[in-house]
């Protein structure tokens, strides 16, 4: 149903949102259409309830968890490294056996969380485009697409791979890929959309608008994620396909373990709602979540909102107590995240103060200096809340965790950084194999041509000396 100017004004009078239709006398038809078609798409109660909640202009966050009561927060019980078999009693190679026989079985899926722009990046298109291949040049989607193309081809399977966008990407994403022939995959890939929510003044809780006829939304999170599946139907859509587990991971870190074998069999021989794998902080001030223990539960406890003196607490060997980091990689299992669809309240809204450009009520371009804004989202690790049973599986950091996030001239988490891991993992898997390969060559590993350090070490091709940066791949060795 086409909603009317005078149905919309009655509902925006009654939640005293009319500003929104302050410059209607200034649009064309087609201008007050889209207009009145994003504020119909609303949910003004929600918002309100939300702003009344958390509108706090001088408490920007929302804490999911009372950190004030520090002798209730305990380090993670977890598979450390160290460790052979997890509280359970559940052996590595048994893990790895059951992973293995899961994925045979076609029972595992994939949901990449892939939103972001790459503008922190100087890149003006999806983040998942941008070429992040130290020698290839492949890139993020590139490298995910390659990592499940190999795991079909290791375990004569198919893994579906859920790509979950934002609406600032999601069109340019789709068409991406179909250039690109879907690399491969167009008989398993999915792509949907998360929603949005307004953002709103910090101190009057009024939806801003960035144009006369454009609301200002942003992503709702990547705990939208549940509400996006159920909305494409792509929940029931896999579980009547008899998948019974989802990897979640995110599309930044091109060295996030897809569909590990052994990460997914932990997680099923254990009967764990979620596994996640963390990898030990690298000192106090780490900028990821920390995992750790509330009420024999466990949470998350982002660093912003982690107390200053339990981050840096150590035992006597000098080692962090809360050594456990989120590295955003998770097993679901498929019956969880379906009950987590029934509840719309089991994954609660965070809000974040932000500077957002808007029209003011003369129409004037509003640039403000400080965060002025609210914008609200939900995580998906919030989930560990209702989760009735949770794993956590230390992985090596060098292993699993490469995250391409910041400029240039940060220290971490950049381009740089990113690609010096990647070709340090894969010149070290040749160096295991017998292969000299100097410290100054790069080096990068296509997973059709090896996965791991073993696969590198049973090719047949496998060179004895590598003498320039190279690009190891199924259909050739490009050197470059």
């Amino acid at each position: 149903m086409t909603p009317t100017l005078s149905s919309i004004a009655e509902q925006l009078q009654q939640a005293g949102q009319s500003h929104l239709l302050g410059f209607v006398d200034q649009l064309d038809e087609s201008e007050l259409q889209s207009l009145l078609q994003q504020i119909a798409y609303l949910d003004l109660e929600l918002v309100n309830q939300l702003f009344a909640k958390h509108g706090d202009a001088n408490n920007p966050t929302s804490l999911n968890i009372d950190t004030t009561s520090h002798h209730d927060i305990m380090p993670p019980v977890a598979l450390r490294l160290d460790e052979a078999n997890t509280p359970s009693g559940v052996t590595r190679s048994q893990a790895l056996a059951e992973g293995e026989r899961l994925l045979r079985a076609g029972k595992v899926a994939a949901l990449i969380v892939a939103g972001g722009q790459g503008s922190r990046l100087g890149f003006d298109k999806p983040k998942g485009m941008f070429p992040i291949g130290p020698v290839s040049q492949r890139t993020l989607f590139e490298m995910l697409a390659n990592k499940i193309d190999a795991l079909q081809r290791n375990y004569e399977t198919t893994i579906p791979l859920l790509i979950m966008t934002s609406p600032s990407v999601h069109d340019e994403t789709v068409s991406y890929f179909a250039e690109h022939d879907y690399f491969g995959l167009n008989d398993s890939i999915d792509f949907f959309c998360q929603g949005t929510l307004p953002v709103v003044d910090s101190r009057s809780g009024q939806i801003l608008l960035q144009s006369p006829h454009t609301i200002s939304v942003s992503p709702n999170g990547h705990g939208g994620l549940i509400e996006a599946l159920v909305a494409d139907k792509l929940l029931d859509k896999y579980q009547q396909a008899d998948i019974e587990h989802f990897f979640f991971g995110q599309i930044d870190n091109p060295l996030s373990p897809t569909c590990c074998p052994e990460l997914t069999g932990f997680h099923s021989l254990t009967d764990s709602a979620v596994t996640l794998q963390a990898v030990a902080k690298q000192d106090a001030q780490d900028q990821t979540g920390n995992i750790v223990q509330m009420d024999g539960r466990i949470q998350m406890i982002e660093y912003t909102e982690m107390p200053t003196q339990l981050a840096a607490q150590t035992s006597p060997d000098g080692k962090l107590n809360f050594w456990a980091a989120n590295i955003a990689v998770h097993i679901f299992q498929t019956s969880f995240l379906q009950q987590l669809a029934q509840d719309p309240t089991a994954l609660p809204f965070h809000t974040a103060h932000k500077t957002v450009s808007h029209i003011d009520h003369l129409g004037n371009q509003i640039h403000p200096a400080e965060p002025n804004a609210i914008k609200f989202e939900r995580f998906i690790f919030d989930a560990l809340s209702v989760s009735p049973k949770t794993t956590v599986i230390e992985a090596d950091r060098n292993l699993v965790f490469a995250a391409v996030k910041n400029q240039a001239s940060a220290s971490f988490n950049t381009v740089n950084t990113c690609q010096q891991a990647i070709s340090t993992l894969h010149r070290n898997w040749l160096i295991a194999a017998g292969v000299q390969v100097d410290m100054n060559i790069t080096v990068e590993i296509d997973p059709c041509w090896a996965r791991n350090a073993q696969q590198v070490g049973e090719r047949p091709d496998l060179p004895q000396t590598i003498k320039t940066d190279i690009f190891l791949t199924s259909a050739s060795s490009t050197a470059r």
